[in-house]
């Protein structure tokens, strides 16, 4: 690989991200290049969360101490800025940190994100010197990823009102769904790379409860994933102020409604009431922002 210095930031060609030289102390690898048809032999079945994102290429390099501490540095190409932040809001767990968009950092781990770039620094110790590594490889990455993205449109989907931003999640598939809210065994949201969703937390006077949007091309296939829905999970909800609406086996309540393209549900609320509610507000606030007339626009 051919790479030039500019003011300090090492630059690769053709889009390529060129990962920073060690920090002092430290002796970098070689990098090396990771792509949707071998990332199972980088990492084994973690590799399913990338591909959920449909992530392009990965680079990847590590770092060692001579106390043989190790921080692993990887860079994701995402096919866009939504998908990019779809992973970061994977696990927002952490102390934010001023790197790209966003940062978190907790525990040897960075996770950031910029433009249409994910990025994972993770060290296998965490002291003062190695947390200051680490962010000084996610600082140095940061000017090479571009521009600042733009947020996922579903974001727009939920009210503020109550909303707990840093439990936000984007993502597309029933795999990503089920790692962050166990649904079902069974894809009966029929979530897909052409679904997009939201799932995020609220607090209310009554307690906090969790809101769930799927977003599909058409409405013809929101309404086929709300059939399944019904008659896998809810096939026991009785209609309430026009939504259906079920009791859990834990107390708590659960209301949803298909709309257009759209399937709205509210997940753990404390009363039936709340619910209803809620899932009420958050239909009022998809279609105002989407304007949904049963068809994705093109």
């Amino acid at each position: 690989m051919v790479i030039a210095a500019l003011a300090g930031i090492v630059l690769a060609p053709t889009g390529v991200i060129a990962l920073p030289e060690a920090c002092p102390g430290w002796t970098a690898s070689a990098q090396r290049a990771v792509t949707p048809a071998n990332v199972f032999d980088y990492m084994n079945g973690a590799g399913e969360l990338y591909l959920a994102y449909g992530f392009e290429e990965l680079q990847v390099r590590e770092y060692t101490h001579s106390s043989d501490r190790r921080i692993t540095c990887e860079v994701y190409r995402m096919p866009d800025a939504s998908d990019a932040f779809g992973l970061f809001s994977q696990d927002r767990t952490g102390d934010e940190v001023n790197i790209g968009q966003g940062g978190i950092y907790a525990g040897g781990l960075l996770l950031a994100w910029q433009g249409r770039y994910f990025i994972r620094i993770l060290a296998d110790s965490d002291t003062a010197e190695v947390k200051q590594c680490v962010l000084s490889l996610g600082a140095r990455i940061v000017p090479q990823c571009g521009p600042d993205g733009p947020l996922p449109e579903a974001l727009k989907w939920l009210p503020p009102k109550g909303l707990d931003t840093k439990s936000v999640h984007f993502f597309h598939t029933h795999a990503c769904l089920n790692s962050l809210y166990f649904l079902a065994s069974q894809n009966i949201l029929k979530l897909s790379r052409k679904t997009d969703a939201v799932l995020a937390s609220y607090k209310t006077p009554a307690g906090k409860l969790a809101i769930l949007v799927t977003g599909y091309p058409q409405a013809k296939e929101a309404a086929a994933a709300w059939r399944s829905f019904r008659a896998s999970y809810a096939k026991d909800a009785s209609e309430y102020a026009g939504l259906a609406a079920l009791k859990l086996e834990n107390g708590k309540w659960l209301a949803g409604k298909q709309a257009g393209r759209h399937i709205v549900l509210v997940l753990e609320a404390p009363t039936r009431a709340e619910a209803a509610a809620l899932a009420a507000s958050v239909q009022r606030q998809v279609a105002l922002v989407t304007r949904d007339g049963g068809e994705k626009p093109k």
